[in-house]
């Protein structure tokens, strides 16, 4: 009998989603390679084949995070302010849901190309669109560094969020996240 391949797609994608599921539940300091492994029902060697090593799974993790993300993202529909208020919903409810995976995709760059096929070229693409008929800018430098600038205010207002730093009250916090996202498309919009 052939021996059974242990290097596949099937492999990888299983190692993965269990390394997902042990971010998910402790955190990126609960995830080991071991740990990994043995939850996806393969050895180390095959998980160093696949990924290289304990950082190329943390890579792989983050690269499913932020297709989640996209997942949750609402359809780009409607005036661009509203859209923006809506994808700073959506992150924020996100970013709530799942803190771990957000430190595992933000916390750290990523190692290596994001595939050109990933899910996360259509956000940037569609926040770029957004940002372009908000402004009117044909400058596509200026609104990609818009755009960019958007994600990284979502994602420090997330982190402080998170962390009780936006206010003691959900009052204050949905005050202090709604006031920045209006200045920010406000100043964009000039």
């Amino acid at each position: 009998m052939p021996r059974q391949r242990t290097r596949t797609p099937e492999v990888a994608n299983g190692i993965a989603a269990a390394a997902l599921e042990i971010v998910r539940a402790e955190g990126a300091d609960g995830l080991t390679t071991r740990r990994a492994a043995a939850a996806a029902c393969t050895n180390i060697a095959a998980l160093n084949q696949l990924f290289g090593n304990r950082d190329g799974l943390v890579n792989a993790v983050a690269l499913r995070g932020f297709a989640l993300l996209v997942e949750t993202l609402p359809q780009a529909e409607g005036p661009p302010r509203e859209v923006l208020a809506a994808w700073a919903d959506a992150y924020r409810r996100f970013a709530a849901d799942e803190p771990a995976l957000i430190d595992v995709m933000f916390a750290r760059p990523l190692t290596g190309p994001i595939p050109p096929d990933h899910p996360v070229h259509e956000c940037r693409r569609v926040l770029v669109d957004a940002f372009a008929a908000h402004t009117g800018s044909t400058d596509t430098a200026d609104v990609e560094a818009l755009a960019l600038g958007f994600g990284a205010l979502l994602e420090g207002l997330a982190t402080k969020d998170r962390h009780g730093l936006l206010g003691p009250t959900a009052d204050a916090r949905d005050r202090a996240w709604r006031l920045a996202l209006a200045a920010y498309a406000d100043g964009a919009a000039r």
